[in-house]
């Protein structure tokens, strides 16, 4: 069976267990999924770096500094300008998101994805927002002071919809033979349902998890090791479990800075993800242009 169907399965099953459970439990679950997997996907940047630099160590130290560097303004910048620096991670985290779901249905790279990618994103995180309005709207408050009605939340989704349509449409051609649009569809509609009968961060470790971070993994072991199996997943994880203790202790230091100053976890949990998002996002462009 392959990776997607899984995913597919995976999903089914979360949507009626979310049926199921209380908020609480569906929190619990939620950051185990994001602390575990989901960090742990973008824990291998500094090998990624490597593998795009040919094993070469010359500029590695410059990198390593930049990725650095990158996660420090990132921080800095929500500090000083929390809604430009949520509006960028949305922005990268949308086609971030969307370069993972399409770009190995494609059978080229070109400004036609890009554009489809980004889409698929904004629709991915409008379904997301517009059906989670009240909780999304008080974490943007919380972290920026500023409000929005639904119906900004509402345009972005029809947005995002109209570009997926339009730049679905003009790559057609570049589409592999064997993907399924009728899938693609009933994707969004289990997305639509999800979202709206589970809480944020639920409704957002689920997609984060299944089918952006599981994907990612497999594609990342491909490129580093030639193929996906439990041996090379096990080099994974050996190369990345370093950094994934160093993000978990900067996660603690966050919610001892909550718990100081009377914000919610949450809150600085999104912004700590933002963070960590951005440099990995870059890495991911590039893997995935080479």
């Amino acid at each position: 069976m392959k990776l997607s169907n899984y995913n597919l399965f995976i999903t089914v099953f979360l949507l009626w267990l979310t049926q199921r459970l209380q908020d609480t439990y569906e929190s619990y679950f939620a950051y185990i999924l994001i602390l575990t997997v989901g960090i742990f996907h973008g824990s291998n940047d500094i090998a990624l770096i490597r593998f795009l630099n040919k094993g070469s160590s010359n500029h590695i130290t410059r990198y390593l500094l930049f990725y650095v560097l990158l996660v420090l303004i990132t921080c800095f910048v929500f500090i000083k300008l929390p809604l430009s620096a949520l509006l960028i991670f949305i922005a990268f985290s949308c086609y971030h998101f969307g370069e993972q779901h399409f770009s190995s249905q494609l059978e080229s790279s070109t400004r036609i994805n890009q554009f489809l990618y980004a889409g698929y994103g904004i629709l991915i995180f409008g379904l997301l927002f517009y059906f989670n309005y009240e909780a999304t709207d008080s974490i943007i408050l919380e972290l920026t002071g500023f409000s929005f009605s639904k119906y900004y939340y509402l345009v972005f989704l029809v947005i995002g919809f109209i570009m997926t349509c339009i730049f679905g449409y003009i790559s057609l051609s570049n589409f592999k033979k064997d993907v399924d649009f009728f899938r693609e569809v009933f994707l969004i509609l289990l997305f639509a349902l999800l979202f709206k009968l589970a809480s944020l961060l639920w409704a957002f470790a689920i997609y984060f998890i299944v089918w952006h971070s599981l994907p990612s993994l497999k594609d990342q072991i491909q490129s580093l090791h030639g193929k996906f199996n439990a041996s090379n997943l096990i080099s994974y994880i050996k190369s990345s479990v370093i950094y994934w203790l160093i993000s978990l202790v900067g996660l603690v230091i966050v919610f001892y800075i909550s718990e100081s100053f009377d914000i919610r976890f949450i809150t600085l949990f999104f912004a700590f993800l933002a963070a960590i998002t951005i440099p990995h996002v870059i890495v991911m462009y590039y893997l995935n242009k080479n």
